[in-house]
């Protein structure tokens, strides 16, 4: 069983990738690997589509089996989703063991739960990097990188690359804001919306070009303001890159016992996105400021965007596993991984980071020329 070697305080750094057999946890173990690490990789079952082999049967929400399989000095990254329907059992049983965890939660009440135990995380001095992905933490490098002084809105709109990333992880995301209660934030407050009622329209590169995202709740509607305390409106918005389906899916939020019924049998039923979806993705953010000047941060890649939800999670286990990650508790996103060092990262990646700017005033539609630059 090939695990790190590294150790710190002479303990034993293993790192452990729970949900290293999805698509995400499999692509993880594949960027550690490719920085010379050898993580241990921990599944609940056997590898799917052809991910990694699991070393170990694991489940993240059973605290006596984490108790039994963790060890003090674990660095564990956490890519066992749908994270919407997760308990906090890890972060609990790592505070037990002593034990460092990141996760690349994309779930508001996930978020919440972790929150609600800081208090403990500062106190034991372990670290706990959560929502390490690319909303929130490359988001919050993006705001920093477009210059805005006092944002005051950020909306994202999130392009799969649906071809690849249609899973039963994703679909559980889905499962949680279809037609279904969410919260967003507007006005400086977290106030009720339902999912996937609203559209707006967004410009993207080709082959994307325009398209329409859909209204989904997001956890940066509560870690952004956390960062950024002059933000009032924050959003997210999500396009399923597969043709018909939006309009199917808008048809169903109308209709949220219908659409529990039907996204429960999207588990058997990805071979369509397979199919007909998207193999280019990314991901738009447009910053606003008081003044109504709105700058957009362009995240994008013809084939495997999908690394940049990974990237820098991979960026934070290297550095805690390598002895130059000084932050303890309960990491804010904008310390968890260096703003230039994962620019760096996801350009070797193939994933292009660029920004344009615009002056025009919210709600109308622009199409700003991006300029590609090192942020």
């Amino acid at each position: 069983m090939a695990v790190s070697s590294r150790t710190e305080g002479g303990v034993s750094r293993r790192i452990v990738v729970i949900g290293g057999t999805g698509l995400f946890g499999g692509a993880a173990v594949e960027l550690l690997r490719a920085e010379g690490m050898a993580p241990l990789v921990a599944a609940r079952s056997a590898a799917r589509d052809g991910g990694s082999p699991s070393n170990l049967r694991l489940d993240a929400d059973a605290p006596a089996a984490l108790r039994a399989a963790l060890l003090p000095g674990d660095i564990v990254l956490d890519a066992a989703g749908p994270f919407q329907e997760r308990s906090a059992a890890l972060v609990e049983t790592a505070l037990e063991v002593g034990c460092d965890v990141v996760d690349l939660s994309d779930s508001l009440e996930h978020f919440l739960k972790i929150d609600a135990l800081r208090g403990r995380i500062d106190a034991k001095g372990v670290r706990v990097l959560t929502s390490c992905s690319s909303v929130t933490t490359l988001l919050a490098a993006l705001v920093r990188a477009s210059g805005a002084k006092e944002p005051a809105r950020v909306s994202v709109y999130l392009s799969p690359a649906s071809k690849v990333t249609t899973t039963a992880g994703t679909g559980g995301s889905l499962r949680h804001s279809l037609g279904q209660p969410i919260r967003i934030l507007r006005g400086g407050k977290m106030v009720p919306a339902r999912g996937w009622r609203e559209s707006r329209p967004f410009l993207m590169p080709q082959p994307i070009g325009r398209a329409r995202g859909y209204l989904m709740e997001s956890v940066h509607a509560a870690t952004l303001p956390r960062i950024f305390p002059t933000l009032r409106d924050a959003d997210f918005w999500v396009d399923s890159r597969v043709p018909g389906v939006n309009s199917l899916f808008r048809l169903l939020a109308l209709a949220p016992a219908l659409a529990a019924r039907v996204s429960r049998g999207m588990r058997r039923s990805t071979w369509v996105a397979r199919t007909l979806g998207s193999v280019a993705g990314g991901m738009l953010v447009e910053i606003e400021e008081a003044s109504g000047t709105v700058t957009q941060a362009r995240v994008f890649a013809p084939r495997r965007s999908y690394l940049a939800a990974v990237a820098p999670a991979v960026l934070a286990v290297r550095a805690i596993a390598s002895g130059r990650f000084s932050e303890r508790g309960l990491v804010p996103h904008d310390r968890q991984v260096d703003r230039d060092e994962m620019f760096g990262y996801l350009r070797r990646l193939g994933i292009e980071c660029a920004f344009g700017v615009s002056t025009e005033p919210q709600g109308m539609q622009y199409d700003p020329r991006l300029k590609k630059e090192d942020p």
